[in-house]
């Protein structure tokens, strides 16, 4: 019986065992289930919030068990606030993800939809939707009276105001700016006109200039009735020719030449280009070599490159001109639109180590010379330049010039043969060493490089006035000694 009673419960504990593992095999798999949801921490009426100010700073509360993937602003449905996972908090807690998104952002006069947009992990969206009144004439409803604060004006153009004085070398100008407050601007006015201001502040004034000092007042008053003034003059130059003189002019040449980068491939020409460009400038025409400022390879930083640009502008005055040559790397982001040199220590893929067109172009703008000719061996943005061309005048040089030549527009460019020039260096440099003229324009010179190069290579220069830095129709005029 003991034998029997033994048999039947090892049957029984075998059966257990494997409804045990059977059982196992069946559990389900949890999966976290996630709607994230979103709290208006401002404008908390679902039917209209009204505000007094176009400018508003907003406050929204998300939150998720699962991570958040994007958080998207969209206002009177234009996206203009994009938050990625970088931009996000880590968890707080286990499963418990909360997220606080201020966005400061322009709204129009009158009616505006406000919608916010979470997408977590898994896909899952959800968006929510406020509707806000700008309403600027209720002021004696809006008014706080703790707004002690004046209104911030900025002016971007002219942009080289300096101790309240700016020189301009031209009868009129487009004054430009910003004007900023947080509880919105209520009128601005200069030189006694009502100026309108756009909902992201901006404003735009055309002035004509006499000769000789032109006062600008700007005006602004925000809803709480305070004031702020910004006063300087613009002194304006005449442009008839007498004040500039080539024989007193001091060129200036800065040239960069790079071919033995840390992170990029090798080119094998540049610096021999940079080099003999600045020996048949230095050579055959009136450069001199206290006047030179050379970058290459290792010293060709992404700082030195900066602090050269930089020097110039206190360095350079009216009478003077610069040329600007670089032969090296260059790389296009067709994401932002932007062209960049690389500098000898920038990293493969971190266009934060470039130096982007912009920065470039401010710095040109900031260099107060009568000329200036940028010129860039590299691939380059076509959308520097302007769409005008100009031919030789013997009157040419009064006028202020900012030209600019590219070996390529957007498109990869030859370093030529090992030893040799580039393409676009041998023509450059070939038709400053042959001419026999004692004057030769910045258009003649161009000319011969863009026909030259595109015969015997398939790449096109581009070579243009530059956009938006100061050039009157004027150009850089080469002097043979």
């Amino acid at each position: 019986m003991k034998k029997i009673a033994l048999h039947f419960f090892l049957i029984g504990i075998a059966v257990f065992s494997f409804g045990q593992k059977k059982n196992q095999l069946v559990i389900p798999k949890i999966v976290v289930v996630d709607k994230p949801t979103i709290e208006w921490m401002t404008y908390p009426k679902d039917t209209i919030n009204l505000v007094g100010s176009s400018l508003q700073t907003f406050s929204i509360l998300v939150k998720s068990r699962l991570p958040l993937n994007l958080v998207e602003v969209m206002i009177n449905d234009k996206s203009t606030d994009y938050y990625k996972p970088s931009a996000f908090s880590p968890p707080v807690s286990t499963n418990r993800y909360e997220q606080v998104i201020e966005p400061t952002s322009a709204l129009r006069t009158g009616l505006n939809s406000i919608t916010v947009i979470v997408i977590n992990s898994t896909g899952t969206r959800i968006e929510s939707t406020r509707k806000v009144l700008v309403d600027p004439n209720l002021i004696s409803i809006l008014r706080n009276k703790k707004d002690r604060n004046a209104p911030m004006i900025l002016v971007s153009d002219p942009a080289n105001v300096k101790e309240d004085r700016v020189v301009i070398y031209q009868d009129h100008i487009m004054l430009t700016g910003t004007v900023i407050d947080e509880s919105g601007i209520q009128l601005l006015k200069v030189n006694g006109l009502d100026v309108p201001v756009k909902e992201n502040g901006l404003y735009k004034i055309y002035l004509a200039l006499n000769v000789g000092e032109n006062p600008v007042a700007i005006e602004a008053k925000d809803l709480n009735q305070n004031i702020s003034l910004k006063k300087f003059i613009i002194e304006r130059k005449n442009t008839d020719g007498s004040v500039y003189k080539f024989e007193d002019a001091k060129n200036y040449l800065i040239v960069i030449g790079i071919n033995n980068y840390k992170s990029w491939p090798p080119l094998f020409n540049a610096v021999s280009d940079a080099d003999s460009l600045k020996r048949v400038l230095v050579r055959n025409y009136r450069f001199e070599k206290e006047n030179v400022t050379m970058l290459l390879d290792s010293n060709a930083t992404r700082a030195n490159i900066y602090r050269a640009l930089r020097s110039h502008i206190e360095k350079i005055s009216s009478q003077d001109n610069l040329m600007i040559y670089y032969s090296g790397h260059g790389y296009f982001d067709k994401l932002l639109n932007e062209g960049y040199w690389v500098p000898i220590d920038a990293e493969k893929n971190e266009t934060s180590s470039y130096i982007p067109n912009a920065d470039i172009l401010k710095m040109i703008q900031n260099i107060n010379s009568q000329h200036t000719f940028l010129v860039a061996d590299a691939c380059f943005s076509g959308s520097l330049f302007a769409s005008t061309t100009r031919g030789y005048s013997d009157q040419v040089e009064k006028y202020k010039s900012r030209w600019g030549l590219a070996s390529g527009r957007l498109e990869v460019v030859s370093d030529g043969v090992q030893g040799k020039n580039s393409p676009f260096a041998q023509s450059f440099i070939e038709f400053l060493a042959v001419n026999k003229q004692p004057k030769v324009s910045v258009s003649d010179l161009i000319y011969f490089v863009k026909k030259r190069v595109a015969d015997l290579n398939e790449q096109t220069p581009l070579g243009n006035p530059l956009k938006g830095v100061g050039d009157e129709g004027g150009e850089f005029v080469f002097y043979k000694r």
